[in-house]
């Protein structure tokens, strides 16, 4: 989902308690043995920080009403309502990831990998348009053909430069000039979503997509690094409940209407992020599949409460990978 450019880190009021306080447990199903399953591996006792992180809360209100939230200033109509979420704060571990080794993670079975990859974008270049759009872009599909080649074919998206303002998030509902991280865990598309997409990017198109299997593939990565400020975590698909953890969600913008899916607390789910991640460090996740059996990550920016250096600047790049 692609924040409106405010200040504000969940696209309505932040909660004031958290789970744990308010005393209210997960409801869901037991997982499965997939579900279940855990990584065996070493880490270092400072290798994962603990934080509150914002969910959709599992309230009535979604049992009769689907989640929306708009992605536009409504605020000169004193008839609409920017959002219905209902948001609560709740403890989790998120991992370090850093002290592992590539290939820990892989997107077939967690729905991510972290990669090293040199590429020629960094803060100083973002905004050139003709460097993102040709070289960088290249750079992107091509880490994609070698990393993946299950796609036959790869093709661009779009992408999104952020820059956290220092507004964020202390003050929210201030108008900034860049989007801001997006704190609520969510993924971009879900596969109803990803076919929307697809017909506002080819119109009049539907060869391009329809009756083939594709998949709609984010590459996240800082412009300035280390950076420590508000970093990118994903959650492992092995980890999440889909049945019960996940809720579509309205993506409400000036003329249309897309659809992302957003998530429920589950204390299985296991979060990762890169510690010290530098521009050369790349997350590749599935945002979404067109036959919806395969896995995909939840993510989310947080706060580690360890900064030490300037407000975040980041891109995503999207791409569809058809099979």
């Amino acid at each position: 989902m692609e924040p409106q450019n405010l200040a504000t880190p969940y696209l309505s009021q932040p909660p004031s308690q958290s789970r744990k306080k308010l005393g209210v447990q997960p409801s869901h199903s037991p997982p499965t043995m997939a579900q279940t399953m855990t990584l065996t591996m070493t880490e270092p006792p400072e290798s994962r920080v603990h934080v509150d992180l914002p969910y959709l809360a599992r309230s009535p209100l979604f049992q009769t009403e689907k989640p929306y939230a708009t992605v536009f200033d409504v605020s000169g109509n004193p008839a609409a309502t920017a959002t219905n979420h209902v948001i609560e704060l709740n403890e989790h571990d998120v991992v370090n990831a850093r002290h592992l080794p590539e290939g820990t993670f892989s997107l077939e079975a967690n729905g991510f990998e972290f990669l090293r990859r040199p590429n020629c974008l960094d803060a100083s270049t973002a905004y050139d348009q003709d460097l993102v759009n040709t070289r960088f872009r290249q750079e992107m599909k091509d880490v994609l053909r070698s990393r993946f080649p299950q796609y036959t074919s790869i093709i661009y998206l779009d992408h999104t430069v952020r820059k956290r303002s220092p507004m964020f998030p202390s003050k929210p509902g201030t108008p900034v000039t860049s989007p801001q991280p997006a704190a609520l865990p969510h993924f971009d598309f879900t596969t109803r979503g990803s076919f929307i997409r697809m017909s506002q990017l080819y119109p009049g198109e539907p060869e391009v997509y329809q009756d083939r299997e594709f998949d709609l593939i984010n590459i996240w990565k800082v412009l300035a690094g280390p950076n420590n400020d508000w970093p990118l975590a994903v959650c492992d698909y092995q980890s999440v409940d889909f049945a019960n953890d996940h809720v579509a969600n309205d993506v409400i913008n000036e003329r249309t209407v897309g659809e992302n899916g957003l998530m429920h607390y589950n204390s299985r789910h296991r979060w990762y992020y890169l510690a010290d991640q530098e521009v050369d460090d790349l997350i590749v996740f599935r945002n979404s599949n067109s036959l919806g059996r395969r896995s995909i990550a939840f993510h989310a920016a947080f706060d580690p409460k360890k900064v030490d250096g300037p407000p975040r600047q980041s891109i995503e790049i999207r791409f569809a990978g058809f099979y």
